[in-house]
């Protein structure tokens, strides 16, 4: 007597197209799972750091009055930075935050030599007074003598 020989078929089954169904909705799943990360990265580049900074409230910045009341060059020669102590008054009757300034250095001859802007964090009541002290404002010219502030823009709290 001869065995019969059996042989069991995988219980995969296979479309028109020859493919496995259990290979075919793993291509579905992982074109599906790049689709997403594309999108998540979209709105996430478009919600953080990448965004368009909003603009400040003009008329709220004419009532912010900045003072340099010292400074001095930090670096040694090699990456010379102002660190300041800049005074923010609010004359706002609502409170204001991220005060954004705009400096300029000058040479010996008054020669503008760098200029830039920089944020004071932090909100300032109506009527407020608040001291930023030891804020390294960027860097610049070795050969800058003079430092000039004045106010830029400011957010409403």
């Amino acid at each position: 007597m001869m065995k019969k020989k059996t042989y069991s078929r995988c219980s995969m089954s296979r479309d028109f197209l020859g493919e496995s169904r259990i290979f075919s909705s793993a291509k579905f799943a992982l074109s599906w799972a790049a689709g997403l990360i594309v999108v998540l990265s979209v709105v996430a580049t478009s919600l953080s750091g990448c965004s368009v900074q909003v603009l400040g409230d003009d008329q709220l910045a004419r009532n912010v009055y900045v003072e340099l009341v010292d400074w001095h060059i930090s670096g040694l020669w090699i990456i010379n930075s102002p660190v300041c102590w800049i005074r923010a008054v609010n004359y706002n009757n609502v409170p204001v935050k991220d005060v954004r300034i705009r400096f300029k250095t000058f040479g010996y001859n008054g020669e503008v030599l760098s200029s830039g802007t920089y944020t004071l964090e932090g909100t300032i009541g109506p009527g407020g007074v608040k001291n930023y002290m030891e804020q390294s404002i960027g860097v610049v010219d070795l050969e800058s003598d003079m430092l000039s502030i004045e106010t830029d823009t400011v957010q409403k709290d």
